[in-house]
């Protein structure tokens, strides 16, 4: 009863309601003992059923083995029969859990390719050790940064910093060593911010898996000053395409980026203010529409928020409603979800000082992020650890097969960063596949007419077949990204 209660205590933190303390639903096994993953899963976590868990005591500090330890959590989806490998899956963020992995029909999907699931919950987030300060969820403003940085001081002194990519892969190299007794092939695949971790791998222990998987993915050293431009660059693709449908470029007076721009860019938006009252909460929404599968609603949302009569202001108010809900869904299968090792990982490894960045930066106000990102640069300089533990290029220089897939409508990745990231490749076994019209996470923009899907048959055939040479013809027979008209 106690973990079970701990265990809501954990869910109910990511709600903001409560904290959430280390002691986790499993009893870790000693650092550096053999522990096999087991069947004690916790009976709150979705799609419960032939997975397997274990609770693993690490280092908090790698350099110094006998000092203070935390928890990582692991859990498996292994196959009934014989496998060909082991697929790590990190997922984004940072601070996502890996809980929507476990997806039935991506565990069926994985177990189809022949291929044993692992799903690892990194340090700080989840069921592993959780790192928390109590006020969760809270704007990131002057209060929370100063109330976060004192409490975990106390708690971490300068090792806080571990919570970090370079901590996680560690722990990683460590999980993988200890649950692979058959010696089978390991593939690690990295999404989204996923991707970063798994590049901070292949830099320190590429030589102990056998391939790698970059889904929608960064660079070493993405530069946030850049973030508000390269949102603006994708939102200039995406309404080129709606010019280049005369069914959509015909909604509007002028151009599509025309009419976006006096949205955007000149407070056009301040026209429907009964259905929005801030640019701010206009550009969230943008910016979420674009990226979710409503973004073929994007150029009529424009036009209706440039006309706005009665008619349209309860069409917008439906559309609202319905990306509220897609995102609510989306927030409540990312149940451990760890806010504020988003914000801390953001601060310590993605606006780290040598990326040069001004403070404070300004962000002009009316582009897409506006100015919470301003202020969100500006106070880094009061967190209270912003080193690497480990002094680690920004670019990777590895042999080990490698397959990236991005999309051109990417807004969360920019497209920027992955062509910085795929200009790194140095083997021939080192695939970059674009798909121009695919946004974040591009299984959900790759279907073809035959009810398959591009790139999962590119991941199928990087894992199964010979890495030397994939066949990308599925990329040119993507379904066409269509507009919804009026």
């Amino acid at each position: 009863m106690k973990h079970l209660v701990q265990i809501l205590l954990c869910i109910i933190a990511y709600t903001g309601l409560a904290g959430c303390s280390e002691e986790s639903a499993l009893k870790p096994g000693a650092f550096g003992s053999a522990q096999p993953i087991g069947s004690d899963c916790p009976d709150v976590l979705p799609n419960v059923g032939g997975d397997l868990c274990g609770l693993y005591q690490v280092p908090l500090d790698w350099t110094s083995t006998e000092a203070q330890t935390i928890d990582v959590f692991l859990r498996s989806f292994p196959r009934n029969t014989s496998s060909r490998g082991q697929l790590w899956v990190i997922d984004g963020g940072p601070g996502a859990s890996g809980a929507t992995f476990s997806d039935p029909g991506f565990v069926a999907l994985i177990h189809q390719m022949g291929w044993d699931l692992y799903l690892p919950m990194h340090r700080g987030i989840g069921f592993s050790s959780y790192l928390d300060c109590g006020i969760n969820q809270l704007p990131l403003d002057e209060n929370y940064v100063s109330v976060c940085s004192d409490v975990l001081r106390k708690k971490y002194a300068d090792k806080i910093n571990w919570f970090s990519a370079i901590g996680a892969a560690h722990d990683l190299n460590y999980l993988i060593q200890h649950n692979n007794p058959g010696n089978l092939p390991v593939v690690m695949m990295g999404t989204s911010y996923g991707t970063y971790l798994t590049q901070r791998f292949l830099q320190l222990f590429d030589s102990n898996i056998d391939a790698a998987i970059l889904l929608s993915g960064t660079n070493l050293a993405p530069r946030f000053e850049f973030v508000s431009h390269q949102e603006e660059q994708t939102f200039r693709r995406l309404l080129t395409l709606c010019n280049d449908q005369s069914e959509c470029a015909a909604m509007f007076e002028s151009t599509a980026y025309e009419a976006a721009q006096t949205l955007i860019l000149e407070d056009g938006w301040q026209s429907c203010s009964q259905i929005v009252s801030n640019p701010q909460e206009v550009s969230i929404w943008f910016r979420n529409l674009a990226a979710s599968q409503l973004r073929e609603k994007l150029p009529l949302t424009i036009k209706k928020l440039t006309r706005c009569n009665r008619q349209d202001a309860e069409w917008l108010a439906a559309q609202l409603l319905e990306l509220n809900e897609l995102e609510s869904r989306k927030r409540q299968q990312l149940f451990q979800f760890n806010p504020l090792m988003n914000h801390h990982q953001i601060f310590t490894e993605l606006l780290s000082p040598e990326q040069e960045i001004p403070t404070p930066f300004d962000f002009p106000e009316k582009a897409l992020l506006g100015k919470p990102a301003s202020t969100y640069v500006s106070l880094r300089k009061d967190w209270l650890s912003r080193t690497p533990p480990l002094e680690l290029p920004n670019q990777l220089s590895t042999e080990i097969p490698i397959l990236a897939l991005h999309g051109g409508l990417d807004i969360q990745a920019s497209v920027e960063w992955f062509d910085d990231l795929t200009s790194q490749f140095i083997s021939s076994m080192q695939h970059a596949i674009l798909f121009p019209t695919a946004g974040h996470g591009t299984p959900s923009y790759t279907a073809l007419n035959s009810g398959e899907n591009c790139s999962w048959l590119l991941v199928e055939e990087f894992l199964n077949g010979s890495k030397l040479q994939l066949n990308t013809q599925c990329v040119k027979e993507v379904k066409p990204l269509r507009f919804a008209t009026e």
